[in-house]
């Protein structure tokens, strides 16, 4: 039901949320049975350490949601972002299913974004717009799961473990996820994709020589076609320009903006979300042309709405996250690792942190390489 509700969410995130409720509906009965029964929960000291440096993280930001400009509204979404959203890494945690439901679930969550990128390839040949949407309404939020799940399928596919079935198959899939993401033309998914190639591929040339090559090989490929084909050349080369391109420059405007905000509200911001709204009315200028709500941004977006003390709070999760799975040589570690590297960099894109379908994917993918490297 969960891995369904993680799929269902890239369609709509409606009856995502649906699917979603009974999840959870269906892991607290299980839960109360389990513990009825006298089983005890057991959590690794690893997994502990974890939580603990995210409830950090959400006490950091707590006092910008009490002490908002429209604190109903941000204590909402602090409730959404980290309780509701959260229990999906909690449900992966606890769940009592054996090590291959996991993988059946996160490979199979890796199919279905293999099928949304050939849907939009096909609907990019056929309809020949500039940009096509796949399965799915948010160009921005999709770029996000792909950085987060595309590395998943390259791994599983390159580990030298002997219980992983179908790798090649998990090739054919990450090529189709790229494949989705080129016809999207949402750059920031490009950025996300090869942001983790030097982790796999430098853990990668250790596994198998020979499959490195064949990756190294198809890269080239793939960034042949872009530099021969001149929309896709000309939307890669956008990705640096902030004068003629206004979705890049009208964010740098934004976040010159922010830099002022930060300073006249710094330790607690303006509230979840609010930011945005003070920008708009009192701190947009001239040269933001389309006038921007939010600052595409996590990190000014923190800053700006749960000032520095948020900020903090985010980055130290950030960085504990990534330090957790430091140790590459297992293939679920990794795969957490570029998860969170691709979840990363994208945030530099747009507020990835309040995309539901985006975080809850990297709670997905987090929760499957702590489970499958635990018992492994």
């Amino acid at each position: 039901m969960l891995t369904l509700a993680i799929c269902v969410q890239r369609l709509t995130i409606a009856v995502g949320n649906v699917f979603y409720a009974f999840a959870i509906v269906f892991f607290i009965i299980d839960t109360c049975q389990r513990y009825r029964s006298g089983e005890k929960l057991f959590l690794s000291k690893q997994i502990k350490r974890y939580f603990l440096v995210y409830v950090f993280f959400a006490l950091m930001i707590l006092p910008s949601a009490i002490f908002s400009l429209n604190p109903e509204y941000s204590i909402a979404k602090y409730i959404d972002y980290f309780v509701l959203r959260f229990l999906v890494l909690i449900m992966l945690v606890f769940l009592k299913i054996d090590n291959e439901a996991i993988k059946k679930a996160l490979i199979f969550f890796i199919a279905f974004m293999a099928i949304d990128g050939l849907v939009t390839l096909a609907e990019r040949v056929i309809t020949q717009a500039p940009r096509a949407q796949g399965l799915g309404d948010g160009w921005l939020r999709h770029a996000s799961i792909v950085a987060t799940i595309f590395p998943a399928s390259i791994i599983f596919w390159i580990s030298r473990r002997k219980d992983i079935r179908h790798k090649n198959w998990m090739l054919f899939c990450a090529v189709c996820i790229v494949f989705g993401a080129i016809a999207s033309g949402t750059r920031s998914s490009w950025v996300g994709i090869l942001s983790v190639m030097p982790f796999v591929l430098y853990q990668g040339a250790k596994w198998s020589p020979k499959k490195f090559f064949a990756l190294v090989t198809i890269l080239i490929c793939i960034g042949g076609a872009i530099v021969a084909t001149p929309q896709l050349h000309q939307r890669a080369t956008s990705i640096v320009n902030i004068t003629t391109d206004r979705s890049n420059g009208d964010r740098v405007e934004a976040w010159k903006s922010a830099v002022v905000m930060v300073q006249e509200k710094p330790v607690i911001g303006y509230g979840i979300l609010q930011g945005g709204k003070v920008y708009l009315q009192s701190y947009r200028t001239a040269a933001d042309t389309q006038g921007l709500g939010h600052f595409h941004n996590i990190y000014v977006q923190t800053a700006v709405d749960s000032g520095i003390l948020g900020f903090i709070g985010l980055i130290t999760f950030m960085v504990y996250s990534l330090w957790m799975f430091r140790r590459w040589d297992s293939p679920y570690i990794l795969m957490g690792f570029c998860a969170w590297v691709g979840f990363i960099v994208v945030g530099f894109f747009d507020y990835t942190w309040g995309m539901s379908a985006a975080v809850k994917t990297l709670w997905f993918v987090t929760g499957c390489s702590l489970r499958l490297y635990d018992d492994a």
